[in-house]
């Protein structure tokens, strides 16, 4: 794109060398004061016309400000529900209050059951607190009711200020939880936040998805899809430097000084008169410099 623009900015400066030489010949009445003057005129009207271009040309670098999502626990959580060691949540004899490994005399802490480590281990690790063998602890069996009483605060698996919802006998995987403001997820355990990403202009968007995730190198675009940046994989918010958003980087009040690079229907938007777009500048600049010459 930048070479493409040097060429054309150096074929138009010896256009304009061509055309004061020639009026430097038919005009030598007007003396060499008045040919100098043109060629300063047309020096200041091609460095405009390079400023407009390199407008058109959008930044090199812009964000974009997306939700980041991660599994966070808030809460220290005792020994027995991080443990691989299953007796801390065992008890032999008596089970008041606590869940029975099927028939045999051991008893399963009810904080142990249906909390949030236990529910994601069973869930997607098929871990059992009960002995090898006994699996009356298996939560991903357990219905709603008996997963609100035995679990830590009676709340079930949820997490993060999460409630557990129980709309019937539905069981374990099939659980509710409402979360609060920011919180997502079946336990709650994904936390929405900003994350601000910054973004380089390219030519090519080969091999790059669109920036659904903030967890994966991706493309985005400008309004209108003229222009495309990279944004670098990161969970991280970075800083913004003063960079534009990549979705305002193009100047909707013109028509694309150059045939969009990447082809897309293009909704019309309201010009904003306020503006004055680069389109408009390169008209002028050729306007006066077709005056100059003629003067």
């Amino acid at each position: 794109m930048e070479e493409k623009y040097w060429s054309g900015a150096v074929s138009a400066w010896v256009e304009l060398m061509s055309k004061a030489m020639a009026i430097a010949k038919d005009k030598k009445s007007d003396g060499i004061l008045k040919n100098m003057k043109t060629l300063v005129f047309a020096a200041v009207v091609l460095w405009i016309s390079s400023l407009a271009m390199q407008q058109s040309d959008g930044p090199l670098q812009c964000v974009i400000i997306q939700d980041k999502q991660g599994l966070t626990v808030p809460f220290n959580p005792p020994s027995f529900l991080t443990s691989n060691i299953k007796t801390q949540c065992q008890v032999y004899g008596s089970g008041h209050g606590m869940l029975r490994c099927g028939t045999s005399d051991v008893y399963v802490r009810a904080e142990c059951v249906c909390s949030f480590y236990n529910v994601y281990e069973a869930k997607y690790h098929n871990f059992s607190s009960c002995p090898q063998g006994e699996k009356s602890d298996d939560v991903t069996k357990l219905k709603c009711p008996d997963c609100l009483k035995y679990s830590m605060n009676r709340n079930g698996p949820c997490i993060n200020g999460g409630n557990l919802i129980c709309n019937g006998n539905e069981v374990a995987p099939n659980i509710k939880c409402r979360c609060p403001l920011n919180y997502k997820g079946m336990f709650c355990e994904e936390k929405i936040e900003n994350v601000t990403r910054i973004c380089d202009r390219i030519s090519s968007t080969n091999g790059l998805t669109r920036c659904d995730s903030t967890r994966m190198e991706c493309v985005t675009f400008s309004r209108n899809r003229r222009y495309a940046y990279k944004c670098q994989e990161t969970d991280a918010s970075q800083e913004r430097r003063g960079l534009p958003l990549c979705v305002d980087t193009e100047d909707t009040t013109q028509l694309p000084v150059r045939a969009p690079i990447y082809p897309t229907t293009m909704n019309p938007t309201e010009p904003d008169h306020s503006l004055t777009s680069s389109a408009d500048i390169i008209v002028s600049t050729y306007v006066l410099t077709y005056i100059s010459l003629s003067l």
